[in-house]
């Protein structure tokens, strides 16, 4: 029996060859005149199969088809062959430091309106969801009292003013009669000036006629006359000079008038104060039997129908809100920011607005206030975003997300893909392409999001950064870039 060998077509380069026999089945028998045909061609077989291994399987470079490239590693061997690799550049600027919550929609100002006095409901104008401006009526209250009340107290003014006018004339009165006085003072100096005068005269014609008496060149009886004279004009004296003491008594009597009317007429004044205030006061509660909207906004909530008596706020008991106002065109979104971005939190912090109700839209604003303060059971702050809303697609209560931008990255850094930075080594490394090979630089890394990696130190922007590569790269490798 014949057994040829077959030489093999490929063998891993540190495995053992092996021929084993092939066994065939037994040829039919030829002539022995052609036996030695055979047995050259098996002998040149097995010579050609030799020459192939060898020089197929023990190259001088060691290497074997299929094989992966190795890196020369002595003079005179072949160059590993080159690798694959999709590369990125980095991006330029560090990695802001962002804040994703959920943040919920309400409106900017809200208020349940209330009556302030008790009444029946006489006009309601709106419903919910009507649009209201500033100042327009709602709805108006049937309060006859409050009507009546304004009436009564506008009466008190006309009578406290009418006291008024009536003090005023008693002024004018006293100060006339002070005037009258004053000129009655005058009056009797000036009579007591004559009395005076003609009382000394009085005087002198008495002393004349008692001289001619005492020469008995009259007669006795004209001595008497003349004293009865000189005693008239003297009390005519006294008399003017008692006037003109009456006279001032009366004017400082006039004057005390003019006080007191004075007086009376600051207290009539004061009385038309209080009245005054007391009908001002009537007309505000009167004022309040008609419900206006204190903004632009929409009505949410309505309790009441025409005809329903409506109770007082400060009446005691349930309150009951007449209806309910919100303000539409300016809305906040509040953001529960957590314990490690509290402090990063300041106003005017960029902030990118998704909201699930409305989806690919997308609102940018900026930090308007926070609380300066976290709550102790959820370590949250609340912070809020005022959003301009013209079109009123935003509404009270939808929900969304908010990114807001706490702090921009570091200037000189840039960014990679968080998946090509190597950590495993003593610093982390990232794989880049330069001069035709992948060379594992080292790096100092900032923050990282998980999805993209903060580099400080050790990349630019012109490096080319392996992100895939088609084998193994180590140190060195040659690499085609795609």
């Amino acid at each position: 029996m014949v057994m040829p060998l077959v030489a093999p077509t490929s063998l891993p380069l540190d495995e053992t060859v092996a021929l084993e026999p092939v066994l065939y089945p037994p040829a039919p028998r030829r002539r022995r005149s052609l036996s030695w045909v055979g047995w050259t061609v098996a002998v040149l077989l097995v010579g050609v199969g030799v020459a192939v291994w060898y020089f197929e399987f023990k190259k001088p470079d060691g290497h074997r088809p299929g094989a992966p490239a190795r890196p020369a590693t002595a003079a005179g061997q072949a160059p590993p062959a080159a690798v694959s690799v999709e590369v990125v550049a980095p991006k330029p600027g560090g990695l802001d430091r962002v804040c994703v919550q959920p943040g919920t929609v309400e409106p900017f100002e809200a208020a349940d309106l209330y009556a302030k006095v008790s009444g029946f409901l006489a006009e309601q104008t709106v419903d919910i969801g009507s649009r209201v401006k500033r100042g327009q009526a709602l709805a108006t209250l049937s309060v006859p009292e409050a009507e009546r009340q304004v009436d009564r107290d506008a009466a008190r003014v006309a009578h406290a003013e009418a006291q008024v006018r009536q003090t005023d004339a008693r002024i004018q009165a006293a100060e006339a009669e002070a005037k009258a006085a004053d000129a009655t003072i005058a009056l009797n100096r000036t009579l007591v000036r004559s009395k005076t005068a003609y009382r000394q005269y009085r005087e002198k014609q008495l002393a004349r006629i008692k001289e001619l008496n005492r020469n008995q060149a009259v007669e006795a009886r004209l001595v008497d006359e003349q004293e009865d004279q000189f005693l008239a004009a003297q009390e005519a004296e006294n008399a003017s000079r008692e006037a003109v003491t009456d006279a001032t008594e009366r004017a400082a009597a006039a004057r005390a008038k003019i006080a007191q009317a004075g007086a009376d007429r600051e207290e009539a004044v004061a009385g038309v104060g209080v009245a005054n205030a007391e009908l001002a006061r009537a007309k505000v509660m009167l004022g309040y039997t008609v419900v206006t909207s204190p903004y632009d906004g929409v009505v949410t909530k309505r309790h009441f129908s025409r005809g329903d008596f409506v109770r007082g706020a400060d009446s005691g008991g349930e309150r009951v809100p007449l209806l309910a106002v919100e303000r539409t065109d300016l809305m906040r979104v509040v953001v529960q920011v957590p314990d490690r971005d509290v402090p990063y939190v300041t106003v005017g912090n960029p902030a990118a607005l998704e909201i699930d109700a409305l989806p690919g839209r997308n609102f940018t604003a900026k930090v308007s206030r926070y609380a300066d303060s976290e709550d102790p059971a959820s370590r949250l702050m609340r912070t809020e975003v005022d959003v301009p809303n013209p079109d009123g697609v935003l509404r009270r209560g939808m929900y969304g997300r908010a990114t807001l931008t706490l702090a921009a990255g570091a200037a000189a850094a840039v960014r990679v893909p968080s998946g090509v930075v190597d950590k495993a080594g003593k610093k982390p490394t990232v794989r880049v392409v330069r001069d035709g090979a992948v060379r594992a630089v080292p790096v100092t890394l900032g923050a990282d999001n998980g999805i993209e990696a903060e580099v400080l130190t050790g990349l630019t922007a012109a490096d080319r950064v392996v992100v895939r590569a088609s084998g193994p790269t180590p140190d060195g490798t040659p690499a085609t870039v795609r």
